[in-house]
């Protein structure tokens, strides 16, 4: 029998050959001409190492992609859109691609190795780096998606039944049509569980009694007891035992054990315990009809349609769909070939198609969002065409591929208008999976995805546990939701006193009245809370495990509302500034300012910290430092005073620098990079947009969508 065909078995398999380019060749197979020289592009950018994602200041060629520089050369264009790295597929985007795709629950992103961060955001494509390792879990998740996808609807539960004494075991003998279990052990068998899934695990035994106690049986699945009884079952009354366990496909032991046995020779009692037969069955709740993701992909019958013309057209479909982009006549043949070399190695027309789709999947097109200069080093800026387009908009906004709708309008060659990108970005901002905007977004930039990761002394704070970061993590996606699924000015992300809170924070932040486990919005009113900066999440991230951090608040103000970025610590100076007993946080920063290596720093990042100093490790109010009178007095880095942190916040609200770092912040996470200079006018011609639409940020969106630095880019002299 010939042996399979198998997209693992080739000798160009990532872990058999020097790098990601064999995985290229495996996924391709030969594309043309044109797809090879793209091919080389996409690995050249993506064997390199996790690098340092900084905005650049510098006068040099405009800046392209975050860290990348250049040369000055005349005759470069007046404006300049830059151009961004080729964008693997970070594992949130991955996760959802697959989802979108395929209609799959599985996430087999989250078994990758973890995304590098860069510009405080895990979708910078200068930093998303890709290893031998990670393509062979491509390979391995491409394998997985496929087999589920493409898998026949099941209308029936497989028996698989076991005669115990045909069974192994390894004790006892035969009795009759049974097996004798006369010392402690057990009769098994293995079986190769094709689905995953709920199935029945049924066991017929009875004991021989004797002395005090009853035989004890355990069910168990690899090795592990799912069930377990003492059974008063005899002879002329077997009991038939079950259970219901849940099981992933593959090979699984099964076992029937006996585990107390008892011989007493002088009265010749013994104990012993009789199987007749086991047997799984499932898997259990069918629910009959077609498998929703095969019908997806099979857009078609081979055996009615002819084998080629299905097998094309279902490649088609599907590259499209996958790739984010029509594919090539070329593209299509080198995938088909895949059925041919199957059928030639005796295998059938799907096994050959499982084959090409797992190398879709596989493919750089896939894995990566790829975008095309047609002059690779030329400064003059060209348009992206519309599938790119539409890439970067469902990206930005969904954290996943474009659907249906907008495919569509990018195949009319639609999105080259700017009024028909707005109709598509705000039917993007209507939809559910822009909640991507708050995971992911809003998720890293107001560290709502640290509150789970967060560490505390729990014998200083007892009430730190799941349930309160849970609370908190929540109160925060809800307020995050008003802004960027609402209509709110982004202005009020500062000065706002409305929140969200369940009976658990309403506790935290000392609010009177009736609350339950539910989140209802609440007016702070009175209380000294408002906008996220009193948020008890932020708060309890920007903290230490028992004590504040007033250096931390800072520079998270400094960086994330301001967008100015402090310089690193000189080296070999002591960044651990534990408290002083007699003595509170500001005044151990001020005596560490006197360090004249240190107060360039900290001269403009602990005034803004010291304002949050009200508000202890958990965020809640505190009216006193350990017994110490706090001061939460400061000034902006422009020199303006404040009183408190509650002025603080209402200042930097009505800063034109806050409104600057909200589009700035949009932008980076909107396009996969940093700004540069050539930026500039672009960054301030969406910010003028954005301060007269109200601060409302599905407008600070749609400037952003329909500017030239989002629809356009340019080649890389470089290269």
């Amino acid at each position: 029998m010939p042996a399979p065909l198998e997209l693992g078995n080739s000798m160009r398999r990532p872990d058999r050959a020097l790098g990601w380019v064999t995985l290229v060749a495996v996924a391709i197979a030969g594309c043309s001409e044109t797809a090879q020289r793209e091919t080389a592009t996409v690995t050249e950018a993506s064997m390199t190492g996790p690098a340092t994602a900084t905005e650049t200041a510098t006068d040099n060629l405009p800046t392209t992609s975050v860290g990348e520089s250049g040369d000055e050369s005349g005759g470069e264009p007046a404006e300049d859109p830059g151009r961004v790295t080729v964008h693997r597929l970070n594992r949130t985007e991955y996760n959802n691609t697959v989802r979108d795709l395929l209609g799959t629950s599985q996430r087999p992103a989250d078994s990758f190795p973890a995304d590098d961060f860069g510009l405080g955001f895990d979708n910078i494509a200068d930093v998303l780096s890709t290893s031998p390792l990670q393509a062979e879990l491509y390979e391995r998740a491409a394998e997985g998606l496929i087999t589920e996808a493409m898998a026949l609807p099941i209308t029936e539960a497989t028996l698989w039944k076991f005669e115990a004494e045909q069974a192994l075991a390894s004790v006892g003998q035969a009795s009759g049509d049974a097996w004798n279990l006369y010392s402690n052990g057990e009769v098994y068998a293995t079986t190769d569980i094709p689905y995953t899934g709920k199935y029945l695990f049924r066991a017929r035994v009875w004991g021989q009694q004797a002395g005090p106690d009853l035989p004890h049986v355990n069910l168990t699945v690899d090795q592990v007891p799912v069930f377990m009884v003492d059974t008063d079952a005899v002879a002329n009354g077997a009991k038939i035992y079950e259970i219901e366990v849940d099981l992933q496909a593959g090979v699984h032991k099964f076992a029937v054990e006996f585990t107390n046995d008892f011989y007493d020779e002088p009265n010749m009692a013994d104990r012993n315990l009789l199987v007749d037969w086991f047997s799984v069955e499932g898997p259990q709740g069918l629910i009959q009809g077609d498998n929703e993701q095969r019908t997806r992909i099979m857009i078609c019958d081979p055996v009615v349609d002819g084998e080629e013309n299905c097998g094309r057209a279902i490649l088609r479909a599907f590259v499209r769909r996958a790739w984010r982009r029509p594919p090539t006549d070329a593209e299509v043949d080198e995938l088909f070939a895949f059925i041919t070399e199957a059928k030639a190695a005796g295998q059938d027309f799907e096994a050959g198609l499982r084959i090409a789709l797992q190398a879709v999947l596989i493919s750089p097109y896939f894995v990566f969002r790829v975008e095309l200069d047609p002059d690779p080093t030329g400064l003059v800026p060209h348009p992206i065409d519309d599938h790119e387009l539409a890439s970067r908009l469902s990206y930005f906004l969904w954290s996943s591929m474009p659907d249906a709708d907008l495919y569509a309008a990018a195949d009319q060659g639609a999105l080259q208008d700017p009024e028909e990108i707005e109709a598509q970005a705000l039917r993007l901002l209507d939809d559910p999976r822009a909640a991507a905007l708050i995971d992911n977004f809003a998720g890293q930039w107001w560290l709502i995805r640290n509150v789970d990761v967060a560490f505390k002394d729990v014998l200083l704070y007892p009430q730190w546990n799941d349930e309160m970061k849970s609370s908190m993590r929540e109160e925060l996606r809800l307020f995050a939701e008003t802004f960027f699924a609402g209509e709110r000015s982004m202005l009020e992300m500062l000065t706002s006193t409305r929140t969200f809170v369940d009976e658990r924070l309403a506790d935290h932040y000392g609010l009177a009245g009736d609350f339950g486990p539910d989140f209802v919005e609440v007016d702070f009113g009175a209380a000294p809370f408002q906008g996220i900066l009193n948020k008890a999440g932020l708060m309890t991230v920007l903290s230490h495990a028992d004590h504040t951090s007033p250096v931390k608040r800072g520079k998270w103000v400094l960086e994330n509302l301001l967008c100015q970025v402090p310089p690193p610590p000189p080296p070999g100076v002591d960044t651990k500034l534990d408290p002083i007993v007699g003595k509170t946080q500001r005044e151990v920063l001020e005596a560490h300012r006197e360090d004249p290596n240190c107060v360039g720093c900290h001269i403009v990042m602990d005034p803004l910290g010291f304002g949050l100093e009200h508000y202890d490790p958990l965020g809640a109010w505190r009216d006193d430092e350990n017994g110490l009178k706090i001061d939460p007095s400061g000034t902006l880095p422009n020199g303006t005073y404040f009183a408190d942190g509650l002025a603080m916040q209402t200042l930097i609200s009505a800063e034109p620098d806050f409104s600057k770092c909200v589009a700035r912040k949009t932008f980076i996470y909107a396009l996969g990079r940093g700004t540069a200079l050539a930026d500039i006018p672009y960054i301030e011609a969406i910010v003028a947009g954005f301060e007269s639409s109200e601060y409302r940020f599905s407008d600070l969106v749609l400037h952003l969508v329909t500017s030239d630095v989002f629809r356009q880019r340019r080649g890389d002299p470089s290269q």
